[in-house]
């Protein structure tokens, strides 16, 4: 399944600016780009974001 960012954000947890900065740094697996639109695809349930190399701790939800 694929879902945009307003979607994805709220799956996530997080605001749709930190998604778009994190689709910007390429760290949403599998997402690309048509038009102005990202497409988002789900992995079980949510979509895969590649861990950041500094900062704390990641804050949306875990099953």
């Amino acid at each position: 399944m694929i879902v945009g960012t307003t979607e994805a954000a709220q799956i996530l947890n997080i605001s749709t600016a930190r998604l778009r900065v994190l689709l910007i740094q390429g760290r949403v697996e599998g997402a690309y780009k048509t038009g102005k639109m990202w497409l988002i695809p789900l992995f079980n349930g949510k979509p895969l974001i590649k861990p950041g190399k500094r900062g704390p701790q990641p804050r949306w939800r875990n099953p």
